[in-house]
């Protein structure tokens, strides 16, 4: 238990969206809206393109040049895909259904909150806009439009100065072993790993969490109930 917390800070992507649950519910929907010309039974195109889309870590201008070769679909249909995607895929973003409460509960008992994230200022300030209200974080960082992204230390100190906050007595919250507990622990900060089912191997993180929620009993000195 770590009482003496100032500033939590979170990864967005798979840590507090839920990201495989958004990006299933969008290709659903995608295959909806281009069902006339996609030719393509529902079940595949949404299995396809969760495959080539690499849980989010496939560079996107790549990302539907990959799945139309994979169906054997028309060249041309990539970039109408890709333009979809931009355009919808923030609204079709999901949290974790524990994550506005308990955002809510760090907030009450006084310690700031920040979030880093992987990824463009288009695709990442939309999902925020869809996500959450303009007042949930002290600090947003968004690495494109830092210049530099996890695992670096630097996007971890970027934020802890704008949020007043020791590296000591901020915790940084994230699912990726590497990019994010990796970064924050050479950032010097209190590394929570929310456990991820798809990593099987050891994380080298200082807690870990099943569910955002488990953070108010790890951190302590939260008396709001969520």
């Amino acid at each position: 238990m770590r009482s003496d917390i100032q500033a939590v800070v979170f990864d967005l992507d798979g840590t507090l969206l839920d990201r495989r649950r958004s990006f299933e519910r969008f290709a659903r929907d995608q295959w909806r809206r281009f069902s006339h010309v996609l030719q393509v039974h529902p079940d595949v195109y949404v299995k396809t393109l969760i495959r080539v889309d690499g849980d989010g870590y496939a560079p996107r201008r790549d990302l539907f040049i990959g799945l139309v070769a994979a169906l054997g679909l028309s060249p041309d249909l990539a970039d109408t895909l890709l333009t979809d995607y931009r355009a919808r895929f923030p609204s079709a973003c999901l949290l974790f259904p524990d994550v506005l409460r308990t955002l809510a509960a760090l907030r009450a008992s006084g310690r700031a909150l920040g979030l880093i994230t992987n990824g463009s200022v288009r695709m990442q300030s939309g999902k925020l806009e869809c996500l959450f209200p303009a007042s949930t974080f002290g600090a947003v960082l968004i690495s494109q439009a830092e210049g530099v992204h996890k695992p670096d230390p630097e996007i971890f100190r970027r934020a802890l100065a704008r949020l007043q906050a020791e590296p000591a007595r901020s915790v940084f919250v994230g699912d990726h072993p590497e990019v994010d507990i990796g970064g924050a622990r050479a950032a010097g900060m209190w590394a929570v790993w929310r456990r991820d089912p798809a990593v099987s191997r050891q994380v080298n993180a200082d807690a870990t969490i099943e569910e955002v929620a488990d953070l108010l009993a790890l951190l302590g000195g939260t008396n709001h109930q969520i």
